[in-house]
């Protein structure tokens, strides 16, 4: 009885996970040729996490200045996966796809920062101290001439709204 439990509760799902996990992209076989191509893939891409949470929260010139906080070195590659970085790019069987994937990322990156920089900046927070004060100046000076205007016009209305008789006793007339 628990025999036949377990294949009707199973019947739809395929017990072969292995064959899934190592089906890669056609330019990505280079990862299955070795353990480390995969540790440097997946160091690779936990890198570029990252970098882009760094450009996603960083909209000035001066952020980028240094590349070391947006972009991708083949050092901290090299580090992630506990191994030099001159046979790991040049020399292995992998080496090849692994420095292409490597350039890839980094043009990602790149692009990434180019459309974070031309990005129109919204909100008072992008502008300068002088750009607030003259805005503040010119937006007081704005309210004063239409509070004014608020306030004639709400006394011309007063006045012509008023019995003739009570202007006359005012004298208003």
């Amino acid at each position: 009885m628990s025999n036949d439990y377990y294949d009707n509760f199973l019947a739809g799902e395929d017990l072969n996970t292995e064959q899934e996990d190592n089906k890669v992209d056609k330019g990505l076989e280079w990862i299955n040729l070795h353990l480390t191509a995969k540790e440097a893939y997946q160091a690779i891409n936990d890198l570029k996490k990252v970098k882009l949470r760094y450009i996603s929260g960083h909209s000035s010139e001066k952020s980028y200045k240094t590349k070391s906080p947006w972009t991708i070195s083949k050092a901290e590659v090299a580090r992630r996966v506990g191994k030099s970085s001159q046979p790991l790019f040049n020399s292995n069987t992998f080496s090849k796809g692994l420095l292409g994937y490597f350039n890839e990322t980094n043009k990602a990156l790149l692009n990434a920062k180019t459309k974070k920089l031309t990005k129109a900046n919204k909100g008072m927070q992008h502008k300068t101290k002088e750009e607030l004060k003259e805005s503040t100046i010119k937006l007081t000076k704005e309210n004063k001439l239409l509070l004014q205007n608020t306030c004639e016009e709400l006394y011309e209305k007063l006045l012509s709204e008023l019995p003739l008789d009570v202007k006359r006793k005012l004298g208003l007339n």
